[in-house]
């Protein structure tokens, strides 16, 4: 399953991305054969202009694309800038 989710990423997505780190029997949840967890780096800013490029745009992308994967459950999500502040309000400086 991580195969599909990497060759989205870098076939579909390729504008976008600069890399992506797959573990396979590994995740958010434990360890097990069944379980695994990607990392998606994109390229910088300034590389990916416009609205349509924007990390929020690009994880809609894959949500749509992933939710028609029917032997897994695939999620696409941001992590937030600033560990432990969430990605909802943000931060003023």
């Amino acid at each position: 399953m991580l195969n599909e989710v990497t060759h989205y990423y870098l076939t579909k997505e390729k504008n976008n991305v600069e890399s992506v780190f797959a573990v396979n029997g590994f995740g958010f949840a434990g360890r097990g054969q069944n379980t695994g967890i990607a990392f998606v780096s994109l390229k910088d800013w300034a590389d990916r202009p416009g609205e349509e490029n924007k990390v929020e745009a690009i994880t809609m992308r894959a949500t749509r694309a992933f939710s028609q994967i029917k032997d897994a459950m695939v999620f696409a999500f941001n992590l937030p800038a600033i560990v432990e502040l969430g990605t909802a309000t943000g931060f003023d400086f």
